[in-house]
């Protein structure tokens, strides 16, 4: 990302856009994901951020909500981690309500389930 690119960016999905090319796409940064998976997940995110990053941030989307982990679990329990943890199916549509990721419609106004959730990228183990 260009450096005029990254000056025009919320510092949100600037920090999305860093986090995610901090990691390894054939390194699983926490427990619970394959390294097949995790390619899949870091490619797939990779490109959420670039289509839908502006949208999903003005639409009031945060980290957590979308690539948050357990601190020690990681993805291993599902319901503890962001919408895109894991990414296998294609992200349709962002609205302040919703995600649609491939049949499926994530709500934002669901809270997030673990007190403690971090970035992805700050597992990095």
């Amino acid at each position: 990302m260009s450096d005029l690119a990254s000056s025009a960016l919320p510092a949100t999905v600037l920090e999305w856009s860093r986090g995610l090319a901090s990691l390894s796409p054939s390194v699983p940064p926490c427990p619970g994901l394959r390294p097949d998976e995790w390619a899949e997940t870091h490619r797939r995110c990779q490109e959420f951020v670039e289509r839908w990053g502006m949208q999903a941030h003005a639409a009031g989307w945060d980290t957590l909500r979308l690539f948050g982990v357990g601190p020690t679990t990681g993805t291993v329990r599902g319901d503890f981690c962001g919408i895109l943890m894991p990414l296998s199916v294609d992200v349709h549509e962002v609205t302040a309500e919703w995600i649609k990721l491939g049949k499926w419609t994530n709500y934002r106004h669901e809270p997030v389930k673990m007190p403690g959730m971090i970035p992805v990228w700050e597992c990095k183990r």
